[in-house]
C-alpha cells in the first residue's frame, strides 16, 4: 500500500512538477543569472573617474513630435545641468508636429541667450530621419540623443563625459532610464501598472544592462538616451527605417565595425534619465509589441543563418533569442492545455492548486527580483521602493500581460508590415466586429432583395 501511495506521489510531483517549470524556464534563468551577478558584485567597488581636464564640446539632439507637453522639462533638465552650458550644443529636430512645441523651445531659447539651441524642420515625421539630420547638424565631440519626453539628471552629462574620456575604447553607450513616478501616493489600476513599470526598469537597467556590460554584450542603446563618439556615429549607417527598432539595429551596426578594433558598447549607471510613466494600456501594448518585433526584425538582418542551439547557448543573441522567443512560446502549452485537463477527466481542486503552486513559485520570483531593485537603488531610493512593498503581488499578473503583448509582436513580424504605430486590440476587435456585422447586413439585405425579385 505504502508502495502504491509512493508511486502516486513520485507520478504526481513530476506531472506537476514539469507543468509548474515549463513557464518558470523562461524566467528563472534571467532571473538566476541577475541574481548571481548582483550578490558578486555588490560590493565592489565602482572605478573613480578622474576630473576633466577640459570639457569637450556636447551636442544632444532632441527629436521633436507633438511634444509641447514634455519639451519644456527635457529642455530645462539640460540647461541645469553641472556640465557647463557654453559646451553643450541642443538641435532640436522637428518631424511633423502639429502642437505647440516651437512656442516651448522658442519660450526656452529666450531665456537661456547663453547656451547654443538650435530649431531645424523636416517636411515629414520620422524620428530616425530626425535624429540623422540632428546628428549631421552637430558639432560637438561627443553626440548624445534624447528624447522629447525624457529629463536628464543633474550630472548626466558630466559623468558621460567622464566616463568617455576615462575609457578610449568606448565607442558608445546607453544610459540608465528610470520611470519618474511618485511611488505610493495611488492605488488605481495605472498605478499599479506604473509601478510594475519602475521595478521592471531598475532591474532592466541597472541590474540587466550592468551585466551586459561586464559581457561586452548590450543589446540595444536605448533610443532614449545613448551616447556616441562623432567620429563612430558618423561613420556607421546613423538610425535606418528598415525596422520598427531603429536604436537596436544601430547598436548591432557599430558592434559589428568596431569588433576588429577593440571597441566596446557600454553602460554608463551614473548618467540617469527620466521618463513619463506609461499612461495607458493602449500605449503599453503599442511600446510591448514594437520592442519584440523590433528584436525579431534586427535579428533577421544581421543573423543569416540561424545557429543552431549549442552555437546558440553560446552567442548573447542566442541565448535572448532562446529566452524571449524558443521559450516563451511553451507558455502557450500550460496555457491553453492547463485548463483542457478539466475535461479530460482530472479533478478541478488539483487544477486549481497547480494554478496557485505556479503563482507561488512566480510569487517567490517576484520577490527576488524586488530584493535585488531594492539593494541597487540609493538609500534614498530604497525609501521610496519601501512604500510600494506591496506591488510584488501584483508582478506575477503584471509579466503575464506584458508576455502576451510581446508574443504579439513575434507574430506580427510574420504576418504584418512593420509600423511604429499599432492599434489596441481591443479596438482592433471591434473594428473586425463592425466590419464583419457591416458585410453579413450588406449580404442579408442583398439575399433579401433577390427574393423579392424573384
Amino acid at each position: 500500500m505504502i508502495e502504491v501511495w509512493f508511486e502516486r506521489a513520485i507520478g504526481f510531483g513530476l506531472w506537476w512538477g514539469i507543468w509548474l517549470m515549463v513557464p518558470l524556464l523562461v524566467d528563472v534563468s534571467t532571473a538566476l543569472v541577475y541574481f548571481v551577478n548582483f550578490i558578486m558584485n555588490r560590493n565592489r567597488k565602482e572605478e573613480k573617474k578622474e576630473d576633466l581636464n577640459y570639457y569637450p564640446f556636447v551636442t544632444v539632439v532632441i527629436p521633436v513630435h507633438n511634444s509641447a507637453e514634455t519639451l519644456g522639462q527635457c529642455l530645462y533638465s539640460i540647461a541645469e545641468q553641472s556640465y557647463p552650458s557654453e559646451h553643450i550644443q541642443v538641435i532640436c529636430v522637428n518631424n511633423g508636429s502639429e502642437d505647440d512645441s516651437f512656442d516651448v523651445f522658442h519660450r526656452f531659447s529666450y531665456e537661456h541667450p547663453e547656451m547654443s539651441v538650435t530649431w531645424t524642420s523636416l517636411d515629414r515625421a520620422g524620428k530616425s530621419i530626425a535624429l540623422n539630420a540632428g546628428m549631421y547638424a552637430g558639432n560637438g565631440s561627443y553626440m548624445m540623443n534624447v528624447d522629447a519626453d525624457t529629463w536628464l539628471d543633474y550630472e548626466a552629462i558630466l559623468n558621460v563625459v567622464k566616463t568617455f574620456e576615462n575609457d578610449p575604447t568606448l565607442a558608445a553607450a546607453t544610459g540608465s532610464v528610470r520611470v519618474d513616478k511618485i511611488l505610493g501616493e495611488g492605488t488605481s489600476f495605472m498605478d499599479m501598472i506604473n509601478y510594475c513599470e519602475v521595478i521592471e526598469y531598475i532591474v532592466a537597467f541597472d541590474i540587466g544592462r550592468r551585466y551586459q556590460d561586464l559581457k561586452n554584450a548590450i543589446f540595444t542603446l536605448s533610443g532614449a538616451f545613448s551616447i556616441f563618439r562623432r567620429d563612430i556615429i558618423l561613420q556607421s549607417f546613423l538610425y535606418q527605417t528598415r525596422t520598427v527598432s531603429e536604436d537596436t539595429d544601430l547598436t548591432f551596426n557599430i558592434r559589428k565595425a568596431i569588433e576588429d578594433s577593440g571597441g566596446r558598447i557600454g553602460f554608463i549607471a551614473d548618467a540617469l534619465a527620466y521618463v513619463e510613466p506609461i499612461e495607458s494600456m493602449s500605449r503599453l501594448y503599442s511600446q510591448r509589441l514594437r520592442w519584440q518585433r523590433g528584436e525579431v526584425e534586427v535579428t533577421g538582418v544581421y543573423y543569416q543563418k540561424i545557429p543552431g542551439i549549442r552555437a546558440a547557448l553560446f552567442d548573447f543573441v542566442g541565448r535572448i533569442l532562446i529566452s524571449d522567443h524558443t521559450l516563451a512560446i511553451l507558455r502557450l502549452a500550460w496555457t491553453f492545455l492547463l485548463p483542457f485537463l478539466y475535461f479530460l477527466g482530472y479533478p478541478l481542486p488539483t487544477i486549481v492548486i497547480a494554478l496557485i503552486g505556479m503563482f507561488v513559485c512566480y510569487f517567490i520570483l517576484e520577490v527576488c527580483t524586488f530584493y535585488i531593485a531594492y539593494k541597487g537603488s540609493t538609500e534614498e531610493y530604497q525609501e521610496e521602493l519601501k512604500r510600494i512593498w506591496w506591488i510584488v503581488f501584483f508582478m506575477p499578473l503584471y509579466r503575464y500581460l506584458v508576455y502576451w503583448f510581446r508574443l504579439a509582436g513575434i507574430i506580427g513580424v510574420l504576418t504584418e508590415e512593420k509600423s511604429w504605430k499599432t492599434e489596441n486590440p481591443v479596438i482592433l476587435l471591434q473594428n473586425i466586429v463592425r466590419e464583419n456585422t457591416k458585410d453579413a447586413m450588406e449580404n442579408i439585405n442583398n439575399w433579401r432583395g433577390r427574393s423579392k425579385d424573384e
